[in-house]
């Protein structure tokens, strides 16, 4: 079966929902919706995707198994799928706004960590350039171990740059993190 970009058409629109980490499971989404507007029931539509339906709505162990979601994404799918059949609503197109949504959130995920990639990138680097500084030091012949390890004032500068590069490891942890909660992504 080609797994490649699914072409959406709900009110004559045309879509295009991009393979993404789970561009399988939002091409299943589409399928069944394909096969609720073609007018299958329920339980057959999502019988196609290989799976079952409790009174018209997907299981969502069956989702996160057959269709590769996560558990939050085959929680919001088969909330929408029992939403939609309670209040009426056209499940074809509810599933497809559903497969929109999903696919809207993997890109805003994509691009926090890619814009979270930098920072973390930089503080590692900032972490192990002190250690990278001794080593090219010590290559040059400098000798700074001796400095470092004399006792005196090079070992209280030492101590206080190690005890400097660690709070400053720890504060930019700290502002990726909450730049990570912010977004609220992984």
């Amino acid at each position: 079966m080609r797994r490649g970009p699914v072409r959406l058409v709900p009110d004559g629109l045309r879509r295009e929902v991009r393979p993404g980490p789970s561009a399988g499971a939002l091409h299943g989404v589409v399928e069944a919706a394909a096969a609720l507007r073609s007018g299958a029931t329920p339980e057959a539509a999502w019988a196609s995707q290989h799976v079952r339906c409790d009174d018209g709505a997907p299981r969502t162990a069956d989702l996160v198994a057959r269709l590769g979601v996560t558990a939050a994404q085959a929680a919001a799918i088969a909330a929408a799928a029992a939403c939609a059949r309670e209040l009426g609503a056209p499940p074809a197109e509810v599933l497809v706004r559903v497969a929109e949504a999903l696919e809207a959130d993997e890109r805003a995920a994509v691009a926090r960590r890619t814009a979270l990639a930098g920072p973390r990138a930089t503080a590692r680097l900032l972490l192990w350039l002190p250690v990278l500084g001794l080593v090219l030091g010590a290559a040059l012949g400098a000798r700074p171990w001796e400095v470092l390890l004399d006792g005196g004032t090079g070992t209280v500068l030492g101590g206080a740059g190690a005890l400097l590069a660690l709070a400053g490891r720890r504060w930019s942890q700290r502002l990726v993190d909450r730049a990570t909660r912010a977004g609220g992504g992984p």
